[in-house]
């Protein structure tokens, strides 16, 4: 189990585009556990699942936005709040599904790319090891939302096409998910 012997607790965020949402989801984690006097005890990272494309996860398939920096306009937003976004965006890898303990969509259509391109990894696409279990580290990012003037929410919205609204309130569900996320891993690994 993460945490056991000094490991650090591996989370990665996942969005379409790895341009917006999960890379400030990245950086909010990031600024929490900092804040909780926690960070050495975690690894943080986010990816996508091609942006729009649907070869991504095959051989030779494409990924939009692959190393790319963020949204402009989310970098800015995020700043406002002291939260700096310095990833560069990157599909994601068979490895990722092995390597990090918690796995973090930002909506329903994250989770089934990730699935869909998992699948296609432990089957004839190879790719890596893919433990057969990497459906117990999937979970959405509104699942750990605790404050009930979010509770309408099942997803995080998708910003990139909206104005600046969409961006605050992006940020205002990622700061109140990532408190949730941080007390639930501290609540499943006691030691920390």
């Amino acid at each position: 189990m993460a945490g056991d012997n000094g490991e650090k607790t591996k989370v990665l965020f996942v969005c379409l585009g790895n341009i917006c949402r999960s890379p400030s989801a990245e950086a909010v984690f990031k600024d929490v556990v900092e804040k909780a006097g926690v960070s050495g005890q975690f690894e943080i990272d986010s990816c996508g699942t091609g942006g729009g494309s649907s070869n991504w996860y095959l051989p030779g398939g494409f990924s939009y936005h692959e190393g790319d920096p963020a949204d402009g306009r989310m970098t800015a937003t995020a700043r406002t709040r002291g939260v700096t976004l310095t990833s560069r965006s990157r599909p994601l890898r068979p490895s990722d599904l092995e390597e990090f303990d918690y796995i973090v969509g930002m909506d329903a259509a994250n989770l089934a790319a990730i699935r869909r391109a998992a699948e296609h990894w432990r089957g004839a696409g190879g790719g890596g090891a893919v433990p057969p279990d990497y459906g117990s580290k999937l979970s959405l990012m509104t699942d750990f939302l605790r404050s009930q003037q979010f509770a309408k929410f099942n997803e995080v919205p998708d910003p990139y096409y909206g104005g600046q609204k969409g961006f605050d309130l992006v940020l205002d569900l990622l700061d109140d998910a990532c408190k949730g996320l941080l007390a639930t891993i501290q609540d499943e690994q006691p030691q920390r």
